[in-house]
């Protein structure tokens, strides 16, 4: 048998395709329309059903939206934060300041990645660790504990304090040239280190790499303010104002929620992960010394049950999913 494909080979593969009419009717649908419109399960879109028995109250009805960005992980859980909020304040609509997350979120990760680089000094360039942390060291997803880190440290704003900027909510090229930046960064301190530079002055290079990675994230998402105003009308429109604040005093104020007594639940049915166990994973994470990633293992059954508990009790559950397979945006 030929390794290479003959032309009586394809041949066979035209006349197998011919015969059959499933493959012929495939082909005249999809070359004209979307995959995703074509092979909807119809039994399936008609059971979809968004009446539910439990809905947590004061929940508003504007969305947001992350636009062009990978933010879904800070969108949910600072939804999460805006629903005690506004119970607090009687307010119809509320959001949280998602570019000023994103901002100390992306500091926090160049300075999370430059600290790895520096704790493999030893590493071979070429090994699958290098490549991992070079591959992408400040994308713009995130974990549940990455999220608490920042809440816990820098606090959170109103949107209406820093609205989005262009490269928020299109970070794309913003994440490119930062990350670019930080695998130059990368390959100097290694270079340093084989040179004999000490680890204390290659400390000293990294802080003047952490402010040019500070003057980027300006550039792009504008500055974050350390102190602010705020002002807002609740339902009744009764004006409220709030002067002189931190954003970290705002987050303790008036969040309601204890982030770090949160549990994040996964279901990972591996042969080599073990159920009702916690795990973690190594290099992955934004504040260097904050709270590491965790995630308890558990089964189906418990986190439908815990869910449902949370639900029942008006508190919102934040949680992920692989919405890649068969996705459809409409």
């Amino acid at each position: 048998m030929s390794k290479n494909i003959s032309k009586s080979q394809l041949a066979s593969f035209e006349k197998e395709f011919n015969s059959s009419s499933k493959s012929i009717a495939a082909m005249n649908t999809l070359t004209r329309s979307k995959l995703e419109d074509t092979t909807m399960d119809w039994e399936s879109y008609r059971k979809l059903d968004h009446n539910y028995s439990n809905i947590i109250n004061n929940e508003m009805t504007k969305v947001t939206n992350q636009k062009a960005s990978g933010r879904c992980w800070g969108f949910a859980a600072l939804n999460l934060m805006r629903i005690e909020l506004a119970k607090k304040y009687n307010l119809s609509n509320f959001e949280f300041s998602q570019s000023y997350f994103m901002f100390y979120d992306k500091l926090e990760k160049a300075n999370y990645f430059l600290e790895s680089i520096l704790s493999t000094l030893d590493e071979k360039s070429d090994s699958r660790l290098m490549s991992w942390l070079v591959a992408s060291p400040i994308q713009d997803g995130g974990q549940w504990d990455m999220f608490v880190n920042l809440m816990e440290k820098y606090g959170i704003v109103p949107q209406s304090v820093m609205p989005e900027s262009f490269h928020s909510s299109n970070s794309r090229s913003m994440n490119q040239l930062i990350t670019r930046q930080l695998r130059k960064f990368a390959s100097i301190l290694r270079y340093e280190n084989n040179n004999g530079m000490s680890l204390i002055d290659l400390r000293k290079m990294k802080l003047e790499m952490m402010q040019s990675i500070y003057n980027m994230l300006c550039m792009f998402i504008g500055k974050p303010p350390q102190s602010f105003d705020w002002q807002v009308r609740d339902k009744k429109n009764k004006f409220l104002r709030f002067n002189d604040l931190s954003p970290l005093d705002f987050y303790k104020k008036n969040v309601g929620v204890k982030l770090a007594d949160k549990v994040c639940l996964i279901h990972c049915p591996m042969k080599n992960k073990k159920m009702n166990e916690l795990y973690t994973i190594k290099y992955l994470g934004n504040v260097v010394e904050g709270q590491i990633i965790k995630y308890l293992n558990i089964n189906l059954d418990d986190m439908k049950k815990y869910s449902i508990k949370s639900l029942k009790n008006n508190e919102a559950v934040w949680f992920g999913c692989d919405v890649g397979k068969m996705f459809h945006r409409d």
